[in-house]
């Protein structure tokens, strides 16, 4: 692979995942397994910490099997300042990590750190591919996490309103009584009547098995029906 060659990849990762992020897709599969393939590497797994500062593995090449043993190594292996970090595992081989020392990372949430291994080691290209990957992956993938959570945030919202029988009208009145409007706002906002907005807060209301705004805003946000 040539210097052309390896700026053609990043480049084309670049827009792909950016394109994915536009059309809500998921685009940190995309990342892994673009990087993954160009550089030969034999697993890869793309990595972060949860709230809970848990390993959290958020994709895998080829399968999730090789992507956890490396994940875990390079979550726990020894990190400098630097974004880029080759060390050595008795079973897979070389790694190489791009990103930041999670455990030290003030964003947790957008945190993501990629790990790519081979028995036999990377070949000078591969290793300058990860090089020149560096940079742009450094501005990339907090805003692949960023989707990601956005995508993440939307499905529990789904699930928990699916859950409690809750339409979507009503979760989008839950949503603004959360920020502090009232009834009557909320209908001008909506276009409705202020009696059909006091209907759908009634609606909610019983099927949230509460009687009062601020403790079925408290249920909402903990069930992630809306945003905190």
């Amino acid at each position: 692979m040539t210097r052309e060659d390896r700026a053609i990849t990043i480049v084309e990762l670049l827009t792909q995942a950016m394109a994915a992020i536009d059309h809500g897709e998921q685009a940190e599969q995309l990342v892994c397994t673009t990087l993954a393939k160009a550089s030969h590497a034999e697993s890869a797994a793309l990595i972060g910490l949860d709230v809970g500062h848990k390993l959290h593995l958020h994709a895998a090449w080829p399968d999730q099997r090789h992507a956890t043993v490396l994940a875990e190594f390079a979550s726990h292996g020894h990190r400098t300042e630097s974004q880029l970090h080759i060390g050595q595992h008795p079973v897979l081989g070389e790694v190489v990590t791009i990103g930041p020392e999670l455990d030290q990372h003030a964003n947790l949430d957008r945190a993501r750190v990629l790990a790519f291994a081979r028995r036999g080691g990377f070949s000078p290209e591969g290793h300058a591919l990860f090089a020149e990957s560096v940079a742009p992956l450094t501005l990339l993938l907090p805003h692949v996490a960023e989707a990601c959570g956005r995508e993440q945030s939307v499905r529990t919202a789904a699930e928990a309103a699916a859950a409690l029988n809750l339409t979507a009208r009503e979760v989008e009145v839950l949503q603004l009584l959360a920020e502090g409007l009232l009834a009557r706002t909320i209908a001008a906002r909506l276009g409705l009547s202020p009696r059909t907005v006091h209907k759908h807060l009634s609606n909610v209301y019983s099927k949230l098995g509460v009687h009062d705004r601020l403790v079925a805003v408290s249920i909402a946000r903990a069930q992630g029906l809306i945003a905190a």
